[in-house]
Formats: C-alpha cells, structure tokens, sequence
C-alpha cells in the first residue's frame, strides 16, 4: 500500500511539474553548462576526479559550469573550486515540499543552460531527473542507471527527459569505474578511474589535536550498517594502551549514537562529533595515525587526504562503492582497507534475509569478530610505523 501511494504521488507530482514549466518556456542565455547531483558525501567524494575533469573540459569550451549538489556538501564543494557556481538544494525537502521543489524547478529554468548533465549511476526520478527535465537545456545526459532506487518504470519514464543516456554495463561495478565508464561515454576515453584526492590546503583548519591520535568513526547513514558499539569501545581501548589519543568523529545527526561510544571513555576522548565541517574532517583524517569507520563517508574522505583507513563492510552494496576497484593504482598512495565476512547473500541492495533487532546491525556487519579488526589495525599501525621511519631518514 505505502508503495502505491509513492508511485501514485511521483505520477502525480510529475504532472504538476510539467503544468509549472509550461509557464515558463525554456530560453538558452549562453553558453553554460549544469550539473546535477544529488547523492550523498561518500558518493560526492568518489566523483570528484570525474567533477574536475568534467569541469575542465567545458571551460576548454568556453562554458561556465553550475553544480547544483546535495546542500550537505555544496558548500564544501564550492570551497574546492569544484565549478563555477555552486548551488545546494535540501534533497528531502525538494522530494516533499511542493512550493519549495517548484522554486527550484522555476530556478533552474530561468537559467537557461544550454547542456545538462546528472552523472548518478542511480538515477532518481522524481530528484535528479526532474531537475535536468526543468533544465529544458538542448543538450541533456544521463546515465541508462539501474533500478536500485527505482522502478524500472519511472526510471525509463525519467530517460524520456534526456536526449542522449550513456550505456551501463549490467554488471556490479565500483563507482570509481562506473564514473569512469559514464566519462567515457561522453568522450573521456583518457579518464582512469583512481582514488581521489583532496589536497591540503595553504592554511589551518582543523583543530589543533595531541599528537598521535586515531580516529573512529562510530556511525554510518543506517543503523544496520553500524558494527556493535561495544566492539568499537575495544578496539578504542586496544589503541589507547598503545599510547594513541582517541578521536570520535560525525555529523550533527549522530550525536546520540556517537555518545554510546564516548560515554564509555570517561571523558578520556575528543569529541568532534558535529563539530567540524567537512572541510575541517578532512584535515582531522589527514593527520590521523589511523581511522577506525564503519561503511560512511568517513572512509572516502579518508581515502581521498591519504589517511591509513580501516573500514568494517556489511554486503549489502559489496562492490559497489567499496572495496575500492581502480584502473592505476598511484604509487605510495594508500587505498582503504576493508574488513568483512563473506557470506552468498552479499548484493542484497541491504534488503537482509535473517533476522534483526530494530535499531542493530544486520548479520553480515555483527558477525564479523573484533580480532579480525584488531589484526587489520594493528598491521596497519605496523605498517604505517615503518613508513614513518623511512620519511624520517629521508629527511
């Protein structure tokens, strides 16, 4: 029933839409170029190569770029450099607040791009495919996508809003190569799927931390996905007895998960959860000696400063966006490292088969055991110890 009524309201919401941009005839003003999209910091970070290069290449054409992102990191983008413009719109109060969607939809519009792309693999009909249809831009690409967000339905009524779809691969690809394949499709046959990344800026931004400390990053964007907080509580311990000053890191959302955790130290941690900007959490990542997470933005952003990162994987997206798959690795780069346990159901799109307690991880996250964590963190530390010894004679 709560299915239909969806469907019935994104009929019924595109329909309005169009009745709204009937009011406004499209007008080209130049040459501009938007870019929608939408998805979340993880799948923002993974795209930024593509961003980069994307934008580079309509300036080369002497277009200007708007991106118009998620609001929770357009502002991080827009310190990056990442376009020209860059916009950020509220997702969820787009999807539900009618007056709200439609100022956008008129926004957009008025604007008057002469291309629009959405490079989301994922497509959403009612979010980022509307905007590239309120878009009226002569030229409108997306990707064929696939339905884990949606119906086949509505992404195939969604494609009729593009002139041209770039062709996806059926298989499971990771992101860093299914950005790849869309660049290739418009063109790009040069652009190599690597790790991102983020370089450091020319002044301070994160807080002044006592070094050496470590990070951990307790939460994830679903509770199934959050490995049993009492298994984090000793890992922490395992790496304070070796001296390491314990980090917690989050945004504002997470305050009360993150607080199972902290509570636990007696005020022996720094508590940053909700704290810090993005810009700001990817300083505090940089010079970590090692980040703990679960599946969540934390071990992009991570991955993308050069950060010693260990992240502990359910199956649910397995392959999707980690563990990272890249066509070159970059010498001396670190790659995150991915701790899980196997099992034949990984794929799922995390609709889990067994059994769960609200609010707990599902299966594949709470099997996997605390030493099989430890055993990666401690050959990590190991590791990186020797790398800093190598630097320190080098210098």
């Amino acid at each position: 029933m709560k299915l239909l009524l969806l469907n019935l309201r994104s009929v019924l919401w595109a329909l309005l839409d169009g009745l709204v941009l009937l009011i406004y005839p499209y007008r080209v003003r130049g040459n501009s170029a938007l870019i929608v999209r939408l998805d979340a910091i993880g799948d923002f970070v993974l795209w930024l190569d593509a961003a980069r290069s994307l934008t580079a290449s309509y300036h080369a054409q002497g277009y200007t770029v708007l991106l118009l992102g998620n609001n929770v990191w357009a502002s991080w983008a827009r310190e990056m450099g990442v376009a020209d413009e860059v916009l950020g719109i509220d997702v969820r109060r787009y999807r539900k607040n009618l007056l709200y969607r439609w100022s956008w939809l008129i926004r957009i519009r008025k604007l008057g791009f002469s291309d629009a792309i959405q490079p989301t693999f994922s497509r959403l009909f009612l979010e980022g495919d509307s905007l590239v249809r309120a878009s009226g831009a002569t030229v409108r690409i997306g990707s064929e996508g696939n339905d884990s967000n949606v119906s086949s339905f509505f992404r195939k009524w969604g494609g009729r809003w593009y002139t041209r779809l770039i062709p996806a691969a059926p298989m499971q690809m990771m992101e860093l190569k299914r950005n790849a394949e869309f660049m290739h499709g418009l063109g790009y046959t040069d652009f190599k799927a690597g790790c991102p990344h983020i370089p450091k800026p020319a002044h301070q931004l994160a807080p002044l931390l006592p070094l050496p400390y470590v990070v951990l990053a307790p939460t994830a964007s679903w509770n199934g996905k959050m490995w049993p907080i009492d298994r984090l509580v000793k890992i922490g311990d395992l790496l304070m007895a070796l001296g390491y000053q314990l980090v917690v890191v989050g945004g504002p959302a997470d305050r009360k998960r993150a607080s199972e955790l902290t509570s636990a130290y007696s005020g022996a941690v720094i508590d940053l959860v909700g704290r810090t900007t993005l810009d700001e959490l990817a300083e505090v990542l940089r010079s970590a000696s090692i980040v703990v997470s679960n599946d969540t933005s934390a071990v992009h952003i991570g991955a993308a400063v050069d950060a010693p990162v260990v992240c502990i994987l359910g199956g649910g997206h397995f392959g999707r966006f980690a563990p990272y798959d890249i066509d070159e690795p970059d010498e001396g780069r670190r790659l995150p490292v991915f701790i899980f346990e196997t099992m034949p159901c990984f794929g799922c799109n995390w609709h889990c088969q067994f059994p769960r307690q609200k609010g707990k991880a599902v299966k594949c996250v709470s099997d996997i055991p605390i030493s099989k964590v430890w055993n990666a963190v401690e050959q990590l530390l190991v590791k990186e110890s020797r790398i800093s010894r190598s630097e320190d004679v080098r210098l």
